[in-house]
């Protein structure tokens, strides 16, 4: 379970941070940073789900907002992808393998993040547990 999230996460962090870094650099000297604000919502995606790794596999503190933001963001974008393959048609077999693919991977990456959440915070309070007694 851990390790399925952790690839996702890291796809969602090198397509994002892609989209991110792209933004950055196409305006650079036509626009004069016209499109660096659109380029936070991809970066904050980035550094999101860079946070869900660092929780789940201990390197940083772990943070229940992250994961709740996550799976918010995770949801919306199925229920993007369900409308936009709803308004397409079902008559299209590249579309439809596209569409579910798409939503199917985002509804798993929200349903491992929740199961991830129950987790980490208790791993977390657990050493912390463990560190008073000693």
């Amino acid at each position: 379970m851990k390790v399925l999230l952790s690839i996702l996460c890291g796809l969602m962090v090198l397509f994002a941070g892609g989209c991110a870094l792209l933004l950055v650099s196409g305006s650079g000297y036509n626009g004069m940073f016209q499109s660096v604000p659109f380029a936070l919502i991809p970066g904050g995606i980035a550094v999101l789900n860079l946070a869900v790794l660092g929780a789940m596999w201990g390197f940083a503190k772990p943070s229940k907002a992250a994961f709740i933001t996550l799976i918010l963001l995770d949801a919306l974008v199925v229920l993007i992808v369900l409308i936009a393959w709803g308004s397409f048609g079902l008559a299209d077999s590249e579309v439809n393998m596209l569409a579910g693919l798409t939503a199917g991977a985002f509804a798993a990456k929200g349903l491992l993040t929740g199961a991830v959440l129950r987790e980490v915070p208790a791993k977390a309070s657990t050493q912390a547990a463990d560190g008073e007694q000693h």
